[in-house]
């Protein structure tokens, strides 16, 4: 309503506007707006580049440090990180850790193999040359026998070094897996080359209904005892036991002669890597027991030795597992 001295009663106001003059308006807030969101995002842009470069600054220290490192330098990486990629770090010490084991063991292998070889191939070598020198036929013939004998112990030591360098690889490198000690057991006794040994020889095998579980590599673990067993026979008294037993919270995978062992003197230096027999001689090179002691430390065991009722027994002991 509206008043006025010379006028009096009701007006109407109608008030316009171009719909370009609404679009230009719409325009110009959301220019204002955008340009605040952009200036805003660079900012915080901006500002995250600073920190996370800040942030990574020690990772670029860290990989100058790692790309200066000797070759043959595989210790322990001691830096000074932020605790969240304290986790990768222990991941790259651990890996170099494991390869610096496999490392180790390859040189130690082609040490103890040029060790090793040296003398018998010379031997065979002479040997050889003496025979194809030698008219008497009976001199001759027991000459190519030595040489026989020469090739069938050396071929012996041949395979016990591959065998000690694959299971010391497998043991960091294979996955563990659920198996049973009785199957190990069955399975040397079924298909090992004792016969080939000492087809004479009578070997048992001694397993119970019980399972005997543990969480390792049935490979390694069948070249271990395999080594056990060509140890037992060519050294040992038959008859020779092949068995599995859980002993508490232990499995025992175990070869046995009825023999009594060797005397407390030679006992203290078996498997070391080449030791002498009791008689001095080099004819058993430790490398089986060694073998054995390798795969059972691999596994969180032990090797353990001693008479026992029945006779001397070798025996690898390992954490028992769940059922397999």
């Amino acid at each position: 309503r509206f008043a006025e001295r010379q006028f009096s009663g009701q007006v109407e106001v109608i008030v316009g506007q171009t719909m370009r003059a609404r679009t230009e308006l719409a325009v110009d807030i959301i220019r204002n707006a955008l340009g605040g969101l952009v200036i805003g995002g660079l900012a915080m842009l901006t500002f995250a580049v600073v920190v996370v470069r800040r942030a990574l600054r020690p990772l670029d220290r860290f990989a100058a440090r790692l790309a200066a490192r000797d070759p043959q330098d595989l210790t322990a990486i001691d830096a000074d990180l932020p605790r969240e990629v304290h986790a990768m770090v222990e991941a790259i010490n651990g890996f170099m850790d494991r390869l610096n084991r496999q490392f180790s063991t390859m040189k130690s292998l082609i040490s103890d193999t040029a060790h090793q070889l040296r003398t018998p191939v010379a031997a065979l070598r002479a040997q050889a040359d003496l025979a194809a020198d030698e008219e008497d036929a009976a001199h001759r013939a027991e000459i190519v026998a030595r040489i026989h004998r020469g090739t069938v112990r050396l071929s012996r030591l041949l395979d016990q070094m591959l065998s000690r360098a694959l299971v010391i690889h497998r043991g960091d490198a294979v996955r563990r897996e659920r198996l049973d000690l009785r199957d190990i057991a069955l399975d040397i006794f079924e298909t090992g080359d004792h016969r080939d040994v000492a087809p004479d020889a009578e070997v048992r095998l001694e397993v119970g209904e019980t399972p005997v579980p543990v969480l390792a590599d049935a490979l390694s673990l069948s070249e271990a005892a395999k080594n056990l067993l060509w140890n037992a026979l060519a050294h040992g008294v038959p008859p020779i036991t092949v068995g599995a037993e859980r002993a508490g919270d232990s499995a025992r995978l175990y070869i046995r002669d009825a023999g009594s062992g060797p005397p407390p003197v030679v006992r203290e230096r078996l498997g070391a890597r080449f030791s002498t027999g009791e008689d001095g001689s080099t004819r058993g090179t430790g490398l089986g027991l060694s073998i054995a002691a390798a795969v059972a430390e691999a596994f969180g065991g032990r090797l353990e030795m001693g008479q026992d009722p029945n006779g001397f027994c070798v025996s690898i002991i390992l954490p028992a597992g769940t059922s397999a």
